[in-house]
């Protein structure tokens, strides 16, 4: 398993240190650093803020339980998106499907032609965003939403580089082929 890429700056080990000492505001410090990044991903990850809001403030709290446990072989950030992303897994898997994306978007379309084409829209959004795996889904947004190396993926997720890499190929395609049918279903534009 990978170490989870990037090294630790000199300041965010000073924090660290101090945190793992019970200074709970360089822990305060290192999470406002982390804190828009992190409801972010957990917001893409459920979909739902108030789950999201949840499962931030519980990964917040089990890295505060962990701290000393947290050996920095990662950027705190990283570490903490890891604690996320698999409680974030861990409420997806018992979850029920997503509710349909359209009760989530504004109703913009007035023209009842309009209207159907942008219902059959959103049916197929929601049923590509189900369709894909919620690893494969969290892989997806850790790179491009988070920016994180393979490596750093790979630490969050408790995988390999090469599984990240693979997965991120499925995740594309997947994608990929449902929006050329979400062209199609647009009439091709």
């Amino acid at each position: 398993m990978s170490n989870g890429g990037e090294a630790m700056s000199r300041r965010e080990r000073l924090l660290l240190d101090a945190s793992r000492g019970g200074d709970a505001a360089a822990f305060a410090t290192l999470l406002r650093e982390s804190a828009p990044a992190l409801e972010r991903l957990a917001l893409r990850l459920v979909g739902d803020p108030h789950d999201a809001e949840d499962i931030a403030q519980d990964s917040v709290l089990k890295a505060w339980r962990k701290l000393p446990g947290f050996r920095g072989e990662s950027r705190f950030r990283t570490w903490v998106c890891r604690i996320l992303v698999r409680r974030a897994l861990d409420f997806l898997r018992g979850r029920r499907p997503m509710e349909e994306v359209r009760e989530h978007l504004p109703a913009i379309v007035r023209d009842p032609e309009e209207h159907a084409a942008a219902r059959e829209l959103d049916d197929a959004i929601r049923a590509a965003i189900e369709e894909l795996p919620p690893v494969q889904r969290a892989t997806l947004l850790l790179r491009a939403d988070q920016g994180l190396s393979y490596e750093e993926i790979a630490y969050v997720l408790g995988s390999t580089r090469n599984a990240v890499r693979m997965n991120l190929v499925a995740a594309r395609k997947k994608l990929a082929d449902r929006l050329q049918g979400l062209v199609d279903l647009g009439g091709g534009a």
